[in-house]
């Protein structure tokens, strides 16, 4: 297999197709899944160069439109909404699966420092899969594990970034299915791994505590100054949770600058239209300007339904969902790597070349990755002011929504 390393998007679909398990996805040097090739295991099919994603452009077998219907949406269930990092949806869609019977693929934090692609089979084990996790996560062999539940007869609801539903449908071998629905996220890149385990390691040095679990958008500060929280174990017991801003945690400044993405990342083949997933959902940021009456800060998504056949499955949550037509040139104006990859930091060789040297917050300061304290002021001051006039209009204007 002759793949750059620039171009392996780490989907695993190489390893998932090939019958001879010849094939590895390992961590390489700057903290990316890459396939490693056990030669004395390969016998140089070619399978896996032939079914790569990367290089042979996979479309959805149910025919995505690439002016998909528009929607902006949030859970009526509030605690489902707070608990998750928009408004809900992915919970809601994944509950009508489970309901008839299917389960639900998606990513879950496996270790503190990990983050992997699990089966769910019961609503109980659903909030494994809430919420985003910025880090790339290992699909393992579970594209295989799809196809084997789909060869039974059960319904699968598979999420992911667009690379990974791409990865799936390449090793599926583009045949539909109507048992088989698939979410992708508007994707902002998939960050370094061994970025991650820094920070985690440098967290609990500072704190003489252990991780336990990671929370990217935590809503305790509002939906749009989202929080990076960390739930600690001390020694001797005891329990507590560290949480910073998005402008704060020196985690999510890196991530946010696009200094520590997966280099294929700058030049994505499915962050664009048509999607590659028969749903794609993600943060409807300008929701405020466009749809106000849709707007509490709590969380609001945007969803394109790419295909007939995913417009059905969200057709079927309907009453549980808070909704109002809106347009793809609305949401695209609000969330850019709908339709494109996100600009990559011209540092970011440089980068990976000091991270073993240099501590994340030694880094921040060195790449200038930091917002000044009186712009995480001045933010702050402007959100709040912004949702107390949203108040205030709502209550003077109400308006309906579905």
């Amino acid at each position: 297999m002759n793949i750059p390393v620039n171009e392996c998007s780490s989907c695993g679909a190489c390893a998932n197709i090939c019958a001879h398990n010849a094939i590895s996805m390992e961590l390489d040097k700057e903290g990316f899944y890459r396939p490693v090739i056990y030669a004395s295991k390969c016998v140089k099919c070619g399978l896996c160069e032939r079914t790569c994603p990367w290089t042979n452009l996979v479309t959805n077998p149910n025919q995505a439109s690439g002016t998909p219907k528009t929607i902006a949406a949030f859970a009526k269930d509030e605690s489902i909404r707070l608990e998750s990092s928009s408004g809900g949806i992915f919970t809601i869609l994944a509950e009508k699966i489970l309901d008839d019977g299917g389960v639900v693929v998606g990513v879950a934090q496996v270790t503190p420092i990990r983050f992997g692609h699990i089966v769910v089979e019961n609503k109980a084990d659903l909030a494994k899969l809430r919420g985003s996790k910025y880090v790339q996560a290992d699909v393992g062999l579970v594209y295989r594990e799809v196809r084997g539940l789909l060869k039974a007869g059960r319904k699968v609801l598979f999420s992911g970034t667009p690379c990974q539903v791409a990865g799936l449908y390449a090793v599926l071998g583009g045949a539909a299915s109507a048992d088989l629905f698939t979410v992708d996220i508007v994707c902002h890149g998939t960050p370094s791994v061994k970025v991650f385990e820094k920070y985690i390691r440098e967290l609990e040095k500072e704190k003489s505590a252990l991780v336990a679990s990671s929370h990217f958008r935590d809503k305790r500060m509002g939906w749009r100054l989202y929080s990076m929280t960390s739930s600690l174990n001390t020694i001797s017991g005891d329990c507590f949770q560290f949480s910073k801003t998005l402008r704060e945690d020196k985690f999510m400044r890196v991530f946010l600058q696009n200094i520590c993405l997966n280099s294929s990342c700058a030049d994505c083949r499915y962050g664009k239209l048509p999607r590659v997933a028969d749903i794609t959902l993600g943060d409807y940021w300008n929701i405020a300007k466009v749809h106000p009456q849709m707007d509490d800060n709590k969380g609001s998504s945007v969803v394109l339904l790419n295909t007939e056949h995913g417009k059905a499955l969200f057709d079927a949550i309907a009453d549980k969902v808070a909704q109002c037509d809106s347009k793809v040139e609305y949401a695209i104006a609000g969330n850019p790597c709908i339709v494109r990859s996100s600009t990559p930091h011209p540092k970011r060789n440089d980068f990976f070349e000091f991270l073993n040297q240099n501590s994340l917050e030694q880094l921040a300061k060195k790449y200038k990755i930091k917002q000044p304290f009186y712009k995480t002021i001045l933010s702050t001051i402007i959100i709040t002011l912004w949702n107390l006039y949203q108040g205030t209009l709502r209550k003077i204007f109400p308006q309906k929504r579905k």
